[in-house]
């Protein structure tokens, strides 16, 4: 065997050491950092505006074959930190849905996945427990005037702003203005999955700075 031969076997042999002495990595690695997304409908004047509603609870999407809310004090946090942003954007909150300009809704994904694209606007059609579009009135879906792919999986809020005031003839679609989505919330702490939630909600408003009025 040549020395170019026995040089090139002994790297081998040495990367093969190596990689059989390296420790497999963490999976609790893979929940180190979250996502913040958020779109909107560019042809809105946010400035228009002026009253939102928003439930006190927000939807749970998981496993459960019947409607679940998540209405803890947890909850009831996440709810505060919206509407304190919405607040401080100029919006004022009411408990008249009828009279409201905007919807806020807000859905948390326990443990199952799900993949949304633009090319199928009932992309919640087949979840039956997911936002009716007749919460907010006489709608037959949902409308998103801008583009949508996301995959959504455990520990994901998404937030969507719908337009109330939108023309409600018959056959029309309630069109979702503005969408926050938030991916890799879930660790196993769940003091630390509360906090990473509040502070990936305060980001989505950050970095939509046309919400304010």
């Amino acid at each position: 065997m040549t020395v170019k031969k026995l040089h090139c076997l002994a790297i081998a042999l040495l990367a093969v050491a190596v990689s059989s002495c390296e420790k497999e990595p963490s999976t609790s690695d893979l929940h180190r950092d979250y996502l913040v997304y958020t779109a909107h409908d560019t042809a809105i004047n946010f400035a228009q505006f002026d009253t939102y509603y928003l439930p006190d609870s927000i939807l749970i999407i998981g496993n459960a074959n019947k409607t679940e809310y998540w209405k803890d004090a947890n909850a009831l946090e996440i709810v505060s930190a919206v509407a304190g942003r919405l607040n401080a954007a100029g919006y004022t909150r009411t408990q008249d849905k009828e009279t409201a300009n905007l919807g806020m809704q807000l859905s948390y994904v326990r443990q199952v996945t799900y993949f949304v694209g633009y090319d199928n606007p009932y992309w919640w059609w087949y979840y039956p427990y997911y936002w009716a579009p007749g919460y907010w009135g006489d709608w037959i879906g949902w409308h998103y005037p801008y583009q949508v792919y996301y995959g959504y999986t455990a520990g994901s809020l998404l937030m969507e702003m719908v337009d109330l005031e939108a023309d409600q003839t018959p056959g029309r679609k309630l069109p979702i203005i503005w969408d926050s989505f938030i991916g890799g919330l879930l660790t196993s702490s769940e003091s630390l999955n509360q906090q990473r939630t509040l502070t990936a909600v305060e980001q989505a408003f950050d970095q939509s700075p046309y919400l304010n009025k």
